[in-house]
């Protein structure tokens, strides 16, 4: 199922353009979509199993009009004492995923893809933005927590709203959730298997971003993504 809406934000000194493309994967369970609602008891092995994705993207209106693209506990090794980054859903210990993430997002970027219809040519890499990293860290945490699977956070706060608060000074941001992947590779090959995530990270009028994996354990999905790109 794809569900898209598109809204027109309206700010002093701009007008942004907001669309919605909300994925839901899995089968079976009955009940309303998970990815809308909220994860329902009657299709938690279901959605347990199949990670899901769900891309948003914000940006001024004439880009559209010209581009068309609308805690884990700490580990101990004998009696060393290894921190764990919770940003990283306990992945790759101390290290965390920021350079694989990054290394394998700039990878796609280098080569160019095709996402949908759209063809992307290979295009500059992104830079990491640890504000773009904190408003997606609290967005994952959200979900992960909430259990609700969206790009609207508990408290009602969108895209714009929480990469706003962190003091980015953003003229464009878009966003990819995902929930289920155990790996950074996992979670990338389901966003380039999907056009509206492929786009959001080829997209060559961004400049940064800011990714973050929260985990819970006593949740339905276990674990929870957030990729934050933006252009000042």
């Amino acid at each position: 199922m794809i569900y898209q809406e598109t809204r027109r934000l309206v700010r002093p000194g701009a007008m942004l353009f907001l669309s919605f493309f909300i994925a839901a994967c899995g089968g079976g369970g009955g009940g309303d979509d998970p990815a809308i609602t909220g994860v329902q008891p009657g299709v938690v092995a279901a959605v347990t199993t199949t990670p899901v994705v769900a891309p948003v993207t914000e940006r001024p209106i004439q880009d559209v009009a010209l581009n068309f693209v609308s805690v884990v506990s700490p580990v101990v090794e004998a009696v060393t004492l290894v921190s764990v980054d919770e940003t990283s859903c306990g992945l790759n210990g101390a290290q965390g995923i920021r350079g694989e993430l990054l290394q394998a997002v700039n990878a796609v970027r280098a080569a160019g893809a095709v996402c949908g219809s759209n063809v992307y040519r290979a295009t500059h890499d992104l830079n990491w933005n640890n504000m773009l990293q904190k408003s997606a860290t609290g967005h994952s945490r959200d979900m992960a927590h909430s259990q609700v699977f969206s790009h609207v956070s508990s408290n009602g706060d969108t895209l714009l709203q929480r990469v706003q608060a962190t003091g980015y000074d953003l003229r464009a941001a878009g966003e990819n959730i995902a929930a289920g992947q155990g790996s950074v590779k996992e979670v990338i090959a389901s966003w380039l298997n999907s056009p509206g995530h492929c786009k959001n990270m080829l997209e060559p009028s961004y400049q940064d971003i800011g990714v973050a994996c929260i985990r819970n354990e006593g949740s339905p999905y276990g674990f929870y993504w957030t990729m934050n790109l933006g252009r000042r």
